[in-house]
């Protein structure tokens, strides 16, 4: 099993290319990042896991550590990234002004 997203979708929101936690970009276990008005969003997807990770900070403060399980898709629906479990919608991240985390019951 893995993550369907598409990488070109995730360069436009986070405004650069992921990077391989291992140097090897083809083992899945992609690192996400941004910074914004002193916030920054980090994203660490392990494809092959099914497992997405966020990391939100402000002036390099945790505000919220979020570890999803189960993560079929990724995808973008305008500003917003959504993660789900097949149709089921389990997290979403906006990128608006400043950086949303929402979480749903699992």
């Amino acid at each position: 099993m893995f993550i369907k997203y598409d990488g070109y979708e995730l360069l436009e929101l986070f405004l650069s290319d992921g990077e391989s936690l291992s140097g090897n970009i083809e083992d899945g276990n992609i690192k996400y990042s941004r910074t914004k008005s002193k916030f920054s969003l980090t994203m660490y997807i392990r494809t092959y896991e099914q497992q997405v990770s966020i990391f939100l900070k402000y002036k390099n403060s945790d505000i919220i550590y979020v570890d999803l399980k189960n993560i079929t898709k990724i995808e973008r629906k305008d500003n917003y990234l959504k993660l789900c479990d097949g149709d089921k919608q389990l997290a979403n991240i906006h990128f608006g002004e400043f950086f949303s985390i929402n979480v749903s019951k699992q």
